[in-house]
């Protein structure tokens, strides 16, 4: 194989889904029920692919589905913070409607340009731009021709994907990073990089 492909993969729904918190961040919430039944469909639809690495972040939504995508296969499953959600500072753990009561001015302004605007005491968009694209490109230089799952965050996989697309940063939330979502892309010399496939979501087994 001349590339590294990597199956880029969003973790399954979290617990805190039945009361709408959509501001997750780096809150360390756990997968619901329905959260590993997606991700179990995952590790089904992986389990047609040889997978030489598994890379998760830090927080246990993204541990947890590695180990079910992992499965009865002997892969080393490395965690690191370096692919952690963006830190939304005092907006974690709220609503969109929450925030957009006690923050009015600064969510508006962060909705309009979110690369020139952070969320009190959050993490700047182009830190974490920085953090993960290290750590992604990382990846693929460590393991060259080989085929790495790499489950983090709607916005981590976002970041990955508009600088693999040259989309302008402020423009990250314009296409869908659903729970138990897969991307492939598959990365050649000198970092030339195709996306394959754009956020696949399998159905649930009725």
């Amino acid at each position: 194989m001349d590339h590294t492909r990597i199956f880029l993969i969003r973790h399954g729904e979290t617990v805190d889904e039945e009361v709408k918190k959509v501001y997750k961040g780096t809150l360390d919430i756990p997968l619901s029920k329905k959260g590993i039944l997606t991700i179990k469909r995952v590790a089904d639809f992986l389990s047609g692919y040889k997978v030489d690495f598994i890379y998760t972040s830090a927080l246990s939504r993204c541990k947890e589905s590695g180990r079910i995508i992992a499965g009865a296969r002997k892969l080393r499953i490395k965690t690191t913070a370096s692919l952690n959600e963006i830190h939304f500072g005092d907006w974690e753990g709220l609503s969109f409607d929450e925030i957009n009561a006690s923050y009015p001015k600064e969510f508006r302004l962060w909705l309009k340009n979110p690369v020139k605007h952070t969320p009190p005491r959050g993490e700047p968009l182009l830190n974490a731009q920085e953090r993960i694209l290290k750590e992604f490109y990382e990846i693929v230089r460590k393991h060259k021709n080989a085929v790495i799952a790499v489950i983090a965050h709607a916005g981590v996989l976002r970041i990955i994907i508009s600088s693999l697309l040259s989309l302008k940063l402020s423009n990250m939330f314009t296409f869908s990073q659903d729970y138990g979502c897969i991307d492939i892309v598959d990365v050649y010399e000198n970092n030339k990089a195709v996306v394959r496939l754009l956020n696949l979501t399998l159905p649930q087994p009725s």
